[in-house]
């Protein structure tokens, strides 16, 4: 499925009809910690005779997310993510060939409008259209560079669901502009990413969460969540 078609299904949804009243808050702030999972390979020659193979490994960050809810069934959500991730470098050149274990730093964000359905009890259809970034920064051991920077529209749909009052179960997927890296061209490319988790509310308005983020950045996060209820639109 295109960006596309996922934009004419977000926009079928918005006009479909006014969103009913859901129980599920759309106002609250996320705290989260990353654990990454990157697969990542890259190899450069700065100079003539001599060149750098880099090799991505796991990482963990920290991260912010929130959202706002909007009247008409509407909503604002973004994100902030971090992490230090670990790399190891081979250095080949015509005298000796070196390996070199460093760290770079991974710094992805998105921000945008998302629109929910109330299709049963608890059960909210949602679309999100949202802009984002992705940015790889390396720094340099040989000369080398691998610094990958990129943006562009993501849109998703997916679903939060709660079957029972302490526990919400949701999933969200769509074709992401930084869902792929290729460190030899330097760029990132459009692809699927599914984001899929649960949460427990051991308050009504305070929760632990567990997500997971499929493709070539891929990550684990554990999340707080407070939640602000529902506003008087």
């Amino acid at each position: 499925m295109n960006i596309r078609n996922i934009t004419l299904a977000l926009l079928g949804l918005a006009f479909a009809g006014s969103a009913a009243a859901s129980e599920l808050s759309y106002t609250y702030v996320d705290f989260r910690v990353l654990n990454n999972e990157l697969d990542l390979t890259g190899t450069d020659t700065p100079v003539p005779g001599q060149s750098v193979a880099l090799e991505t490994e796991d990482g963990d960050g920290i991260s912010v997310a929130g959202s706002l809810q909007l009247p008409a069934g509407f909503y604002l959500a973004g994100a902030f993510n971090s992490s230090i991730v670990d790399v190891t470098s081979t250095i080949t050149s015509p005298l000796t060939e070196t390996e070199v274990r460093d760290e770079f730093d991974l710094i992805t964000s998105s921000f945008g409008v998302g629109y929910r359905h109330e299709l049963g009890t608890n059960f909210d259809l949602i679309g999100e259209l949202t802009y984002d970034t992705g940015e790889l920064d390396f720094g340099s051991l040989a000369g080398e560079d691998f610094d990958t920077e990129d943006s562009g529209v993501s849109a998703r749909v997916g679903f939060r669901w709660n079957p029972r009052p302490p526990f919400e179960l949701y999933a969200l997927g769509g074709v992401s502009p930084v869902g792929e890296v290729s460190l030899n061209e330097r760029r990132f490319d459009s692809a699927s990413v599914v984001n899929a988790g649960f949460r427990w509310y051991f308050f009504q308005d305070l929760g632990f969460g567990l997500d997971y983020q499929s493709g070539d950045l891929s990550a684990l996060t554990l999340s707080m969540r407070f939640s602000f209820g529902s506003v008087p639109w």
